[in-house]
Order: structure tokens, then sequence, then C-alpha cells
């Protein structure tokens, strides 16, 4: 697995390139599921772009899914030295995948596989993934739900724990940001977040809206389809491979949309069809029900508005669709369509890396074992002051249950560790070393300046 690893001292920022986990979407496409020596251990419907999977040993790593954001960091020491493990991990899209919910609740973010479940673990990896919960308002009541079953097997789905209630006996850490959320477990299995509004709130989650038409030019009739998907890159990106089967082609830039619990329905009208265009609806009004959008039961949401050519002359199609919340009049979007149908069609993926910000490199960045062992030796002892491990804990903004480090041999290692998985900027490292200075801890800092000087 090539790594391209720019290496200053000692925290290395390391850059990963398409090979760097047997990615089936990267160079082996082809090969069918069968052939490959780590298919056995996965569902027959896991989709091969969202698949990957890498050998791992003490010195730990990462798999990375980037157009789904969906990454594994296994910190340094989470697999006994000596041993090497294959780990794999995927994002799973079928609709049978999906826990069942009830009425009120709602999935927030993909539906994760890691494993094997047999592997043991001697300290927790970090599944780290986009959500779609609107923060900002609050209101929430937050939940990881987890899978045992066997992969072959329809997952039957239980609560691991509710974010702010847990115990000492809480097997997982769950550390939410406004965008990401990062599960600290032992244990390999399937991973999902689930939310429902607090007693008498309403929360707000964002969906993204996705307009695809035909590529090729229409002889008579013309299907545009709205998606109404959840706002991650995972739920795009399986629209994208859905559509780039039916040779569709991206209409407008996807745009997001908040939606709040209630039970108000989402509306959906076409307007300003441009002349030769006639659609085929009694009303240019559709309407998706409130439970078939908050359930999440579908994984690719959609309605279709059907137009009929009626002027042969006519070589493009232009109009607005609005999409809004019944009752609701500041949850609305509008996609604008303007399409020349005598262009030369494009595939669905070449259409999509048009309207979609462009892909960057993935930044990691690692610290060698040694520092990590200095700081720890400084910073787990508990001192007078409280500038020791818990007030890391609290700069770092992951105190929301700090028992969970306190558990720990070594709580200074494990808020790294976490640290790594969401850290991915240029200026992490000078960020930590700010931290523990401004914690007046300038013999922790003083390990990092050491080491990293020269690149500083």
């Amino acid at each position: 697995h090539r790594l391209s690893a720019n290496s200053a001292g000692g925290a290395k920022t390391v850059l990963v390139e398409p090979t760097v986990n047997h990615n089936l979407n990267s160079g082996v496409e082809k090969l069918p599921m069968k052939e490959s020596v780590i298919s056995v251990q996965l569902p027959g419907n896991v989709d091969t772009e969202a698949v990957t999977w890498s050998t791992f040993t003490h010195t730990g790593g990462r798999l990375v899914l980037p157009e789904s954001g969906v990454l594994l960091t296994v910190p340094e020491g989470a697999i006994q030295k000596g041993q090497v493990e294959e780990l794999y991990m995927a994002v799973c899209r079928d609709d049978k995948d999906r826990p069942r919910l009830a009425e009120h609740q709602t999935i927030l973010s993909p539906v994760i596989l890691v494993g094997p479940p047999s592997v043991q673990l001697l300290k927790p990896v970090i599944l780290s993934f986009q959500h779609c919960a609107n923060m900002r308002q609050g209101g929430w009541v937050l939940s990881i739900f987890k899978s045992e079953s066997p992969i072959d097997e329809p997952p039957y789905w239980r609560r691991v724990v509710v974010l702010g209630h847990e115990t000492i006996n809480s097997p997982i850490y769950t550390q939410l940001d406004p965008n990401q959320c990062h599960v600290m477990t032992e244990f390999l299995n399937r991973y999902t977040l689930i939310g429902e509004s607090v007693t008498g709130g309403r929360a707000l989650k964002i969906y993204r809206l996705a307009a695809f038409a035909p590529a090729m030019p229409p002889s008579m009739d013309y299907s545009i389809r709205v998606y109404v998907v959840e706002d991650t890159m995972d739920a795009l990106d399986g629209v994208i491979q859905v559509e780039k089967k039916l040779g569709g082609r991206l209409l407008d830039k996807p745009k997001q949309i908040p939606f709040q619990d209630g039970g108000n329905n989402l509306c959906l009208t076409i307007e300003e069809l441009n002349p030769g265009w006639r659609s085929k609806l009694a009303a240019n009004y559709q309407e998706i029900p409130f439970r078939h959008i908050w359930s999440g039961n579908q994984n690719n949401l959609h309605c279709s508005f059907s137009l009929e050519l009626m002027d042969r002359s006519v070589s493009k199609i232009a109009c607005k669709i609005q999409v809004y919340q019944k009752a609701i009049l500041s949850n609305r979007q509008t996609l604008l369509i303007n399409c020349n149908l005598k262009e030369v069609s494009c595939s669905s993926n070449s259409c999509v890396s048009t309207l979609l910000p462009p892909s960057h490199p993935l930044i990691f960045v690692m610290l060698p074992s040694y520092i990590k062992a200095q700081l720890c030796m400084l910073l787990d002892p508990p001192n007078v002051r409280g500038n020791d491990w818990r007030m890391l804990a609290q700069a770092l903004t992951v105190d929301r249950y700090i028992n969970f480090f306190a558990t720990k041999s070594s709580p200074t290692e494990h808020i790294l560790d976490l640290w790594e998985a969401r850290h991915r900027e240029d200026s992490a490292v000078t960020d930590l070393m700010n931290i523990l200075r401004v914690m007046g801890r300038m013999d922790a800092a003083a390990v990092l300046e050491k080491d990293n000087g020269s690149w500083l």
C-alpha cells in the first residue's frame, strides 16, 4: 500500500493515494466479488464502490472511503504486537440494511459496516462519518445503534447508547461535532446514528436535493427525477451511482434544504417551463408525505416530473423546481434547470464532477509513538492545578463524558487518538501546541516544539 508521507521530525502528514486501501472502486473494479479474498466476509449486496480493506499491524493506520466521507482510524497499539489483521469497511446502502425505526425516529448517518467482528482489539478504534442533524438549533435526542448480526443475515439493531446518558459501563464513546460523528469502540460491527426530537421539541434535519434526467436527448417524453436524501457525502454518492447505471445527468448543483419534525409534508412544484414543453401532471405540484422522508426507510427517495415535448424545434429545457416544507416558509429551496438537449450528452459522472466541489487529497496527522508516550507521561498524572489530561479534554471539547477517558490506563493516549481522527488540517500540531501553552503546560508544548522546530 503506497503512502506519500510528509514527515517533519515527529508529526507525519500522510496523503492517502488511491492505492492505500484495497478499494474495489480503484484498480480492481472489474474483478467479480467472488475473486476477492475479503469478499467471502462481506454481504453480497454491498456496493463495490463503497468497500475498502487493508492489512494492519501494531502500528495502526486508516481505512478511507473518500466518496462516502467515512474513515476508520486504527490507533497504534489497537492490534497486538506480532499480529497482522485484515480489516474491512463498507457502507450499506440497501434499504434492508437500515434500522426499522419508530415513527418519531430518523436516521442521521450512513449505515457503516466494519469488521471482521472476530478481531480482538486492545484499545478502541475510531469510526468517523458525517451526520445531517442540525446541531445549531438543538432539540435532538441522539443514539448510536449497532447490529451484531452475521453479515450475511438481515441486521437486528439495538440502541447501544443515548448521548448524554452514558455510564462507565457504556461500551463506546461518541464525539459529536457539527457535521461529523466519531465513535470510539473496541467492537467491529454495523453502526449508525439515530435521532428523535426532545419531548415537545421539533428537531431540524438537513437534506440534499439533486435533480437528474436522461443524458440522451429525448424523443417526446422527458422525466426529471428529484431526489431527497440525507445531507451526507455517502447519500449523494449513492444517488450518483444509481444514476450512472440509468445514464442520468445532474441538472443543477445539489442543494441543501432544512426539514423539521412535526408532520408537515414536503412540496415540490415545477414552474416557468419554457415554451414547447408541457407537464404531464394534472397539476404542476407534488407532495411527499412527512413520514416517508423522516423515517429514512428509503435510501434514494425521489419523485418524478414527466414532461412532454410539444415542439420538436425546441432544443433546450428550462424551468424552476421549488421545494418547500408545507406551512414552514423558511424551509425552502429552488433548483434551477437550464439544459441544452443538443449538447453531446455527458455521463452522470462527468456532469457531477463539474458541479460538485473538487476533491482534495485527504490529510492525516499522526503523532509518533515516542511523542505520545512523553505527552502521556506528563499529562496523565493528576495535579492540583488541574491542567492535566482533564484540561486537555476540555480544551479539545471531548469532555462531554470524561469518565470514558478516566477509566483508561492512559487517558491522554485515548484523547490523542481521538484528536488524530478529528483533526485533518495542516495546522493541527501547531494548534495542539498552542493549547498546551494556554493550559500552562510549557513542558508538554516543548515536546512537540523540540521535535518539530524546523518544520514549524
